[in-house]
């Protein structure tokens, strides 16, 4: 077994290497970036804040307006409690405040006209306005400073990073050998594997851990490529697994040439049987139907749950005959399960097409075996119909 550097060893000795080069140069970075990063806090956090609280104010003093009478200023506390926001005790809101108290006098006063009520409230929302084009001033008188600020300690972090760079080369080249390029040939294999690709694998490769994470999405790839090809309910392969196999069969018959049958079966009136006995019994019913099928057919066969209440089997290397058989027998082996306690009997209808009599393409031959399975239906169910391009079976 290939011995492999852990991950968190080859970061340790790296840190190490670069630790004192660092040190000095970043402890005085540290102190500049701190001053620029406090003046830019209170730059951001104080007047955008401040900002915002008087955009809020202005909104509620207009939808209070909107519906506020003369006689009624008992609801405007819930505006005028925005003043008392924090956000604004570090400026002067004096003016801001008299004009509301105006206002709320012009409200609370019944003989005040609509008229005097809307000139208050225009005028708290202009004082309102006014105070936030002042903070908007002040962010943009203190922004050049903060920028040049943030160009100098730029330029001190450019002089760094090359130190850095050069110091780190050597290093550098060993970690894209050893943890970069695995991690991005893991990224691209999980990729895949989102998208649906679940033959896609990861090179077993790098340091310790990204080799381990290499191997477990392999093996969740594994498990992923089986979940996805198997219904959970029957444990027969799913509607995806058989697309994928009815092309394999039908290129193989091509070929050599053979036939090849399919097999459409729907249970009857299973609506009705999921509305009497509940959803519980018709998802034993269908696990039950789907152990039948499998035992019913042969072991070159395919089942597989086609969805909701349909199956579907795929019948290689068969005639007419041989295919009408093995239905018949998958029908009389459903209709003889016993009814459980909390269920009833059931039964299926199933129609058949075959390769290439009845078509040279799968979505023929689907179609076909749909139709008859219609017809089988509208006969009266639990029957099969098989037939040939040129005769059609009823078996019942």
């Amino acid at each position: 077994m290939v011995r492999r550097t852990r991950l968190r060893s080859r970061v340790w000795l790296l840190t190490a290497a670069f630790a004192l080069v660092l040190f000095g140069i970043t402890f005085g970075l540290s102190w500049r970036a701190q001053v620029a990063q406090d003046r830019w806090s209170r730059l951001v956090g104080v007047e955008t804040r401040a900002i915002a609280t008087l955009e809020e104010l202005i909104r509620a003093q207009n939808a209070y307006r909107a519906h506020a009478v003369a006689g009624d200023a008992s609801r405007y506390r819930i505006v005028a409690q925005l003043l008392e926001s924090d956000s604004l005790s570090t400026i002067d809101t004096a003016a801001l405040r008299r004009r509301m108290e105006t206002f709320r006098s012009a409200i609370g006063d019944s003989t005040s006209q609509s008229d005097e009520i809307d000139t208050e409230s225009l005028r708290v929302v202009a004082e309102a306005q006014r105070m936030i084009d002042e903070r908007k001033r002040e962010i943009a008188r203190q922004l050049p400073m903060l920028e040049r600020e943030s160009r100098e300690l730029m330029t001190a972090g450019l002089a760094v990073a090359w130190i850095v760079v050069i110091c780190s080369f050597a290093a550098v080249q060993v970690t894209l050998r050893k943890v970069v390029r695995p991690l991005e040939d893991l990224s691209h294999a999980a990729d895949r594997i989102a998208a649906g690709d679940l033959g896609a694998r990861a090179q077993v490769e790098g340091d310790f851990e990204i080799a381990n994470l290499a191997a477990a999405v392999n093996h969740m790839a594994d498990e992923l490529k089986a979940h996805a090809r198997t219904d959970e309910l029957t444990n027969l392969p799913n509607f995806r697994a058989f697309r994928e196999r009815i092309d394999i069969e039908i290129e193989r018959a091509s070929r050599y040439p053979e036939h090849v049958g399919i097999l459409i079966l729907d249970l009857d009136r299973f609506k009705k049987y999921n509305d009497t006995y509940g959803h519980l019994a018709g998802n034993d019913a269908l696990q039950r139907v789907g152990r039948v099928i499998r035992e019913t057919v042969r072991s070159v066969d395919f089942p597989a749950r086609y969805g909701g209440e349909e199956f579907a089997v795929i019948v290689p290397q068969i005639d007419s005959a041989s295919l009408a058989a093995i239905a018949e027998r998958v029908r009389e082996g459903i209709e003889s399960m016993p009814a459980p306690k909390d269920g009833a009997a059931v039964t299926v209808s199933i129609g058949a097409s075959i390769f290439p009599d009845d078509g040279n393409s799968v979505d023929v031959l689907f179609r076909v075996a749909d139709e008859r399975l219609y017809a089988a239906k509208k006969a009266g169910r639990n029957r099969v119909v098989v037939g040939t391009s040129t005769a059609m079976r009823v078996s019942s």
